[in-house]
């Protein structure tokens, strides 16, 4: 939600692309999630297992992933891969974090960017220059860094909620029962078509959502509910249950749709508590 103090997850089975036969398919829906996540700031996307189905949860994360990476640091961090082989095709998500490759003069001194360690000390950033990492790193690791001097050019490793501002999302994947233990997020909303809907629950989830600071949705697969996932206890598992459309005329709603909607829904209910 890219507001100081609030987190966000999103999490879906690894099933997720089931109804999606080729490649390509397969490629737009995880670009349509992975816009949705960076349109509304999620700052945690989990992919769980889903134990009735056959999951991509390989696939799923290491597109999800891509999509986050800067482009300029993606070819050092993504070697050739069948599985990105029409990576082309995906859209670009345009996240702060994004930035362009440019000319050192062009920099200044505070500025944060993406990077990758270098053998010889120095950082891959974006620039005609690399500059000297402060303390070294693990060569070939993704690192967010502050450009600290111009002269000599130095950089220094600093954490994401360091940034003050939205900076990308991370991918883990879980247990359906790590996913609804996590403590991270204690504000848990499940969706379904089973649930209540979400227009007679939204004042609950509007006080739940003014006292919390996180919150995880959780999604199904196209072909099983969360209810056949997770089972009928599901409600005693998380804070709510909701149908996010209720008045649904189309005989489905696929999961990336859901997505939007629920973090749309969301982000206003966040955007209140301003």
């Amino acid at each position: 939600m890219a507001r100081p103090g609030m987190r966000v997850a999103i999490s879906v089975p690894d099933t997720v692309l089931e109804e999606k036969a080729s490649p390509r398919e397969k490629m737009t829906k995880l670009g349509l999630i992975a816009r949705a996540c960076a349109i509304y700031g999620v700052d945690v996307i989990e992919v769980f297992r889903d134990p009735l189905g056959r999951g991509e949860s390989k696939l799923i994360r290491t597109v999800l992933e891509y999509l986050e990476t800067p482009q300029y640091l993606r070819k050092r961090l993504y070697p050739l891969d069948e599985t990105l082989r029409y990576a082309g095709m995906l859209p670009p998500l345009r996240i702060p974090s994004h930035k362009a490759k440019v000319p050192t003069s062009s920099i200044l001194s505070g500025e944060v960017r993406e990077g990758v360690v270098n053998r010889d000390g120095t950082v891959d950033i974006g620039l005609d220059a690399a500059p000297l990492l402060e303390g070294g790193g693990q060569p070939g690791r993704r690192v967010t860094v502050k450009v600290s001097s111009l002269s000599p050019l130095t950089a220094r490793v600093i954490q994401r909620q360091q940034v003050g501002s939205y900076w990308g999302y991370t991918v883990e994947t879980k247990t359906v029962e790590e996913s609804l233990s996590d403590r991270r997020f204690p504000l848990k909303v499940a969706t379904s078509k089973f649930g209540t809907p979400v227009v007679d629950t939204v004042e609950r989830l509007r006080t739940a959502l003014r006292v919390s600071q996180s919150v995880k949705m959780i999604f199904g697969s196209p072909s099983r509910g969360l209810f056949n996932i997770v089972g009928r206890n599901l409600p005693g598992r998380v804070d709510f249950v909701v149908n996010l459309f209720p008045e649904q005329q189309a005989e489905t709603v696929r999961t990336e749709e859901a997505i939007f909607a629920g973090l749309g829904i969301v982000s206003l209910l966040f955007a209140e508590k301003a």
